[in-house]
């Protein structure tokens, strides 16, 4: 019999205690594990191929994996309501990718995972700015402390910021551009929708992109270019699956886990040892990250909640109505 999940609102020792909770971690610790793999996957790969040739294939791997769910959904409305909104968000994940796995070549690991928790900060922001939602002081605060993870990282003025970094602070803000454009996606379009059309558009382009610079791959490397997209699909699967079985606020520091997991490949595997300043700033990024996502989930609970009276009190009014 499943435990229920700690209630909003419980004690830490309660939230952490819940076995539901527990197993949302372990998700997420894997989740951390996959897309770790995943990076460095994309730098040994980096060797070898073009940044834009790995975006090909990651973005051919995932379009077959959604694949049953196309033709599941073909005879249905499968047409797009929003194809403007829709093209913004599959160029601003192929852009994040481009960025990313170019970045990622010549970054070390670590590193790279920390700048790349910048996403959901970027997000935040872009809601304020582009969707109208609230300017609520906690997301300012998440977004002031995320943001001093990054300079911490970076260090401007006192080391030099090259441009892997800089791409790889772009490619989170891409995928915060992204965010908000399925946020707004969903709508009015189906989920099926909202995924399937972005990963077939991102094929061609990513082809088109790579064509100058293609390498065909021997037959072994096939084995490791599958590997490297399915390591992000599994991440993805994980990371839905904790926020499905845990609460947000036990869950959403377990993101840091990517982190650790990634120096630990970058160590074994390509001897890059972390410096200081990268594990201050990736843990106020995961610092921040964690509030918004616990002051995100309190504000939708509460949204509901608001809904729920609203809808029960009309529903008594138009039962004394009807008594009378």
């Amino acid at each position: 019999m499943t435990t229920p999940a700690a209630k909003p609102g419980g004690s830490l020792v309660a939230l952490f205690a819940d076995t539901a909770n527990l197993r949302g971690m372990a998700w997420m610790t894997a989740s951390g594990l996959f897309f770790a793999s995943n990076f460095g996957l994309i730098r040994h790969l980096s060797a070898e191929f073009h940044a834009f040739e790995l975006v090909f294939f990651r973005s051919l791997i995932g379009f077959f994996i959604l694949l049953p769910v196309v033709i599941r959904h073909a005879s249905g409305n499968f047409m797009p309501k929003r194809p403007g909104i829709l093209s913004i968000r599959a160029l601003a994940q192929l852009f994040g990718m481009f960025c990313w796995y170019a970045g990622l070549a010549a970054t070390p690991l670590a590193t790279a995972t920390a700048l790349g928790m910048l996403e959901p900060i970027f997000a935040a922001l872009f809601a304020i700015f582009f969707l109208g939602e609230r300017s609520e002081v906690a997301r300012w605060f998440a977004a002031a402390l995320g943001f001093a993870g990054m300079l911490i990282i970076l260090r401007p003025g006192v080391a030099d910021v090259d441009f892997n970094s800089a791409i790889l602070v772009a490619a989170a803000m891409f995928w915060g551009i992204s965010v908000i454009t399925g946020k707004v996606l969903t709508r009015t379009e189906s989920v099926a929708v909202v995924v399937a059309y972005p990963a077939a558009l991102a094929v061609p382009i990513a082809l088109a992109a790579s064509w100058a610079d293609w390498v065909w791959p021997q037959p072994e490397q096939y084995i490791w270019l599958v590997g490297m997209g399915l390591m992000s699909v599994l991440g993805s699967v994980c990371i839905a699956r904790a926020y499905k079985v845990g609460d947000v606020t036990a869950v959403s520091p377990f993101t840091f886990m990517r982190m650790v997991f990634a120096a630990i490949i970058g160590f074994v595997v390509f001897t890059e040892v972390p410096v200081v300043w990268t594990w201050v700033g990736g843990a106020l990024i995961a610092v921040a990250g964690t509030y918004l996502a616990r002051r995100e989930a309190q504000a939708g609970r509460a949204r509901k909640a608001a809904a729920a009276a609203q809808a029960a009190e009309a529903a008594e009014a138009a039962k004394g109505a009807a008594a009378e």
